[in-house]
């Protein structure tokens, strides 16, 4: 059963940005593959820190949870459709799904036996997300001044 969720988890939310306006998820793509890159570093320090383990997976993932190569990417993307580029609905947003995550989600993941959270709260993971979303904003504002002063 595992095997199916870890699956699905990594297809069916790509379905979901069919259902959005094509360039605007072309201007927002850039920021959702930062995001997999921020988690991957993230699941890293983890790793490296003993945070949490990643105790089941689809077979060709070891360390890195299937949520990043889709699920991260996919909301990103959504959240900046939805709310961007206001600052403050940005962030009321990602504290909400920060929340969830870490009071919801990773109990739920942990209970099923895929994920289990050791030297972090779910407090220390609730600010970790958090401290990545601050970061993606920027990275989206940074690519936005940078295509707005480049010459066409």
């Amino acid at each position: 059963m595992n095997q199916i969720i870890l699956w699905a988890i990594l297809v069916i939310p790509w379905f979901l940005l069919l259902l959005l306006d094509k360039q605007r998820v072309k201007r927002f793509f850039t920021v959702g593959l930062f995001a997999a890159l921020m988690m991957t570093i993230a699941y890293q320090v983890a790793e490296k820190m003993h945070w949490w383990t990643v105790q089941e997976n689809v077979f060709f993932l070891t360390s890195m949870g299937a949520t990043i190569y889709c699920l991260h990417i996919v909301i990103t993307i959504f959240v900046f459709y939805l709310t961007y580029p206001g600052f403050i609905l940005y962030i009321i947003v990602n504290i909400i799904l920060d929340l969830i995550h870490g009071y919801v989600i990773v109990p739920f993941l942990a209970k099923i036996g895929l994920y289990n959270l050791y030297d972090i709260s779910h407090f220390g993971l609730f600010l970790v997300m958090t401290t990545v979303a601050i970061i993606l904003y920027l990275f989206q504002r940074l690519l936005d001044f940078i295509f707005e002063e480049s010459p066409a």
